[in-house]
Order: structure tokens, then sequence, then C-alpha cells
């Protein structure tokens, strides 16, 4: 069907060859209307036919339209849909495998818990285990440091034995060497009676109470300005001096004639003999005690001080001196007992009872003694006293906070009196061994040059010097100490180790040592208390203001400059020995 629309509203235009009917009238003419009307209306119902269908082709585009977006949509759909199924199908499956998973560290768990239960039931042998094993730690620990210290100790004994084969062998060569310069062999000669003279004869029988050092001094290069340095210098003039008296036991008198008819022998033979004194050098920390009158005899000196001890004991109420640490002052209503802190008056009154006890015909009036001296002497003996008994009064603790209680005061007074004791003890060892020294020194040097045959003077004469060097505080500090042997206590110094000494030194006096203890082997008296050797550290004072060459390198190396500023070591160049090869040939 032609379609006239145009774009008036859609209404249909008229056909350009429309029919022309002519116009009829009577009935036919209302049929006519009639059917012109019906053609109209189906005209029209025509357009509004083709209108709606060309909306519904509209529609209908747009229905493709939206269904083929709605395809390609169901298609991305059924895309996700299958990747979500597969998707789906994975977790389905990792949760299969989580689900056996579970199961199996289910199972697992369970045998922790079995494991933890055995654990639990387990835990107090396992501390009982760790126990034993640190107990065993211990045990090792101790046992590795047991057997290091017997491993030092054996590595200083065989060190020890060493030195002692080279010693002895050094000592065989030079007796071998001595046989052999002398020409003939040493005769053997039965040991003077004691108690006389022969047996006092420092020339008779020489060569068995000396020892020979097979050592020689290095030479002590000169100072810079060209002078040599210092040597020892020896004045003694030919006579007895009372050092070798008190060494052979015997007064000065009867050594000076035996030496006298000595000289005279060797004038007769024409033989000149030339024997100086060497005076020990008094170091600066051991200045001899000034006193009020030197003539005065060590009987009666000692008489003296047993009048002021007794006369002080009575005055103050006491037994002994060891009584002042517990005294009680008087509160001033004794006036005959003395109080403390001293006073003038009270020495004076002290003075007073001895004069008056000892009378006219006692001994202190007649030995010269003035009042000075006394009251001198009962002026240190008080000030001890006083000492002793303010060490034992109660303070201030500062770490406690509050004044020490008498048993407190008691506890450390007593301590402190103690160290004081251990400390005296053995400042009078030093003193003893520095003057047994010195004397054995002095008497080897006089009897070797006596007897002209000697080559180790002047090694005697070093040893002097680094003795003299050395002074009391130099010596080594020992302790009393009591041993069993045989089901009997033996008492024995124990010497401690000086830490700061040239180890060289130390052996270098064990001749000294030797020499002492072959002196008094020929002499009568008490047999002397063994001394041992320990590795225990002193804890003396280290002498300041040696030669360096007497201290030990190593413990020079580890001081702080501090220390070493405080110690002054001495820039004097002292040397001291080597091997003496000369008198060592065969």
């Amino acid at each position: 069907m032609e379609d006239h629309s145009d774009d008036d509203g859609g209404r249909p235009r008229p056909a350009s060859n429309a029919v022309k009917v002519r116009l009829i009238g009577g009935p036919e003419s209302k049929e006519l209307d009639s059917a012109r009307e019906d053609e109209a209306y189906h005209r029209e119902q025509a357009a509004l036919a083709r209108q709606r269908t060309r909306n519904l082709n509209h529609e209908l585009q747009n229905a493709q339209k939206l269904q083929a977006e709605q395809s390609a949509h169901i298609n991305a759909l059924n895309e996700e849909l299958a990747r979500s199924s597969e998707t789906l199908i994975a977790l389905q499956q990792h949760e299969i495998q989580l689900e056996a998973q579970f199961v199996q560290d289910q199972a697992k768990f369970q045998q922790y818990e079995a494991l933890a239960g055995q654990y639990h039931a387990m835990i107090p042998q396992m501390l009982e285990a760790q126990k034993l094993l640190m107990q065993r730690n211990q045990d090792v620990e101790r046992l590795n440091q047991l057997v290091a210290q017997k491993q030092n100790e054996a590595n200083t004994d065989i060190a020890h034995l060493n030195r002692l084969l080279a010693e002895k062998q050094d000592e065989t060569i030079q007796l071998r060497a001595l046989n052999h310069l002398r020409g003939r062999k040493a005769q053997n000669k039965p040991a003077p009676r004691r108690g006389t003279r022969a047996s006092l004869d420092p020339v008779c029988n020489s060569s068995t109470r000396t020892i020979q050092i097979p050592l020689d001094p290095i030479p002590i290069p000169e100072a810079p300005s060209g002078k040599p340095n210092p040597q020892p210098k020896a004045n003694l003039d030919l006579g007895a001096t009372p050092e070798l008296a008190d060494l052979l036991r015997t007064d000065v008198p009867t050594l000076d004639d035996i030496i006298g008819q000595l000289k005279q022998l060797l004038i007769n033979s024409g033989a000149t003999v030339d024997i100086e004194r060497t005076t020990p050098k008094k170091g600066t920390w051991s200045k001899p005690k000034k006193t009020a009158d030197k003539k005065l005899t060590k009987d009666l000196k000692n008489y003296i001080h047993a009048i002021l001890r007794k006369t002080t004991y009575v005055k103050f109420g006491v037994r002994q001196a060891a009584d002042f640490i517990l005294y009680d002052p008087a509160d001033g209503t004794k006036y005959w007992i003395p109080r403390f802190p001293l006073e003038p008056e009270m020495i004076e009154k002290i003075v007073d009872a001895v004069l008056k006890d000892e009378g006219e015909d006692g001994d202190i009036p007649r030995g010269g003694v003035g009042r000075a001296y006394l009251e001198e002497l009962m002026q240190q003996k008080l000030a001890r006293y006083q000492g002793a008994w303010k060490g034992f009064q109660p303070r201030f603790d500062a770490d406690l906070g509050r004044i020490e209680t008498n048993q407190e005061a008691n506890a450390r007074g007593a301590r402190a009196f103690e160290q004081h004791q251990l400390a005296t003890r053995s400042n009078s060892s030093k003193h003893r061994k520095y003057t047994d020294r010195i004397q054995t020194i002095i008497a080897a040097i006089e009897i070797k040059k006596v007897e002209g045959v000697a080559a180790d003077i002047a090694t005697w004469e070093r040893l002097l010097r680094m003795v003299e060097l050395l002074g009391e505080q130099g010596m080594s500090s020992e302790e009393e100490d009591e041993l069993e042997a045989d089901d009997a206590k033996v008492l024995v110094f124990k010497v401690k180790i000086c830490i700061w000494c040239e180890p060289r030194v130390v052996e270098y006096l064990r001749f000294v040592d030797a020499q002492t203890a072959l002196f008094k082997k020929h002499q009568a008296g008490p047999i002397p208390a063994p001394r041992i050797r320990t590795r225990a550290v002193g804890n003396s004072k280290v002498p300041r203001g040696l030669p360096k060459s007497l201290y030990n390198s190593e413990w020079l190396k580890n001081a702080t400059p501090a220390y070493l500023n405080e110690l002054k070591v001495s820039k004097e160049v002292f040397e001291l020995f080597v091997a003496a090869m000369n008198r060592m040939a065969i």
C-alpha cells in the first residue's frame, strides 16, 4: 500500500488521481455519504494503523537493541557465573583440603598434647638433671682451675729446680776452678770446738764459711757529665766491729784481740792487708729515733721502760697495756687516775711517782737519767695508750647513719688492732731481715778481704749496694705459721711475693741468705726457723725512689702514669750481675 503521508501530523494527502464522483441525490446519496464516511473512517483507521506500525517498528528496534544488550549482559553474567563456579569449585576443593589439613592438625595437636604431658611429667627430672649438670660444670671448672694451678705450680717448681740445678752446676764449676787455681785439693779439717778462740776466728776455715758467687757485677757506665756514678765506699779500719762481734756471738775486745794477733802475724810475714769498713746506708724511711741520752745502756733503758709501765698501770688501775682499750676515764673525782686526753699534769704525776718509788738509791738516779727524758718517754707511752683507747670508742657510722654501739666499736677496734699487730710484726721482720743481710754481707767482705784470694769481692760489694738501695721497705714480707712435721708442730715463716721487685734481685738475695745460714751453722744457739716461699702476694708498700733496674719491668708497664709519677723512679744507673765466665773454667 502506497504511503501518501507527509510531515503534517501524519494526515494523508489527497491523491492527485482521485476519482471525481458526481453528486447523486436521494437514497443513493445517503448511501454514498455513508460509504464515504466509512471510507474516511477506514482511511483514518488505516493511517492510525500505519502510525502504530511505525511505532511498533520503532519499539521493535528498541526492543531488539535492548535484547542485544541483554544478551551481551547475559553472556557477561554467564561468563562471570562460569568464573564464579570455577572459583566456588576451587574454594570447595580448598575447603576440602583445609578440612583434611584440620583433621591432620588436630591429630598432631593431640600428639603435641600427649608430648606436652610427657614433657610436664619430665620437668622435675629435667630440673634435677640441670642441677646435676651445673654441679658437674662447677666440678669441671674447679678441676680445670686445680689442673691449671697444679700446672703452674709444676712449672714454677720445675723452673725453681732448674735454677737450683744451674746454681749447683755453677757452684761445682766454681769449686773446680778454685781447686785448679790453688793447685791442690782442699784439705778436710775437723771443725773447731765451740766456745774456743779457734771457733770465733773469722779467718780460720774461711773457705768453708763463705760461699763463692759465680757472678760478676756489670760495669756501671759513666754519667753524662763525665763523672762515674757513685760506687759504694767502704770505710773499715783494721779492727773488730760490733756487727761482726754480734754475728760471731762474742764481744768486741775478744774479737779485737784476735784480729790484732792476725795483723801482727801478717806484718811479721811481710804481707799487707788493707781492710776498709762499710757502714750500711740508712734509708730515708727508717730514720733512727732521737733519744735524750745515747750513753744509756740497753739494760738501763729496759729497766726505765719497765718502771714507767708499772707506775702507769697502777695509776690507771689496769694490769696490762691491752686493758687500755676498755679503760673508763675518770670523772675528775679521783685525781690520781689520769684521764684522756693527755694532760701535762698527769705526766708529771707519773714521773714524780717513779722518782719517789725509786728513791735516792734506785738505779735511775745512778744512771744519770734526767727528768726531761722520763717525761718524753712517758709522753710517748701515754700517746700510744690513748691511740689504742680511742680506736675502741664508738664513732659515727656514715653507712648506718648513727653512732656505733659498743659491740660494733669493739669489733672495728679489734680488726684495726689486728691489722696494726700484723703490720708491726711485718715491719719488725723486715728490719731484722735487712740488718741480718747487711751484717752478713759486711762480714763476708771482711773475711774475703782477709783471705786475699776471693775473686767475688766486687760482687759482694755490689750486693751490699743493692741491699742498701732496697732498704728495710724493700725486704719481702713474711708471716708466722705452724706446720705438722713428724707429729710435732714446727714454727715456719711463709715468705710472700714482692710483685714489684725484679725477679733476678730475689735470686741474688738468696746468695746472701745462704751465706747467713752458713754463718749461723757455725755458731751456737737455737736453729733458725725455716723460711718457706709461697705464692701469696705481699701487701706492703712499694719502696719509692729506687733505680729502674730494681723494679719488675712488667709491673712497671702495667702501672698507671699517675702511680709512676708518685713512685718517683730514680734516674741512677744501677747495673746487676752477669755470669762469671772467667771463673768457670776448669
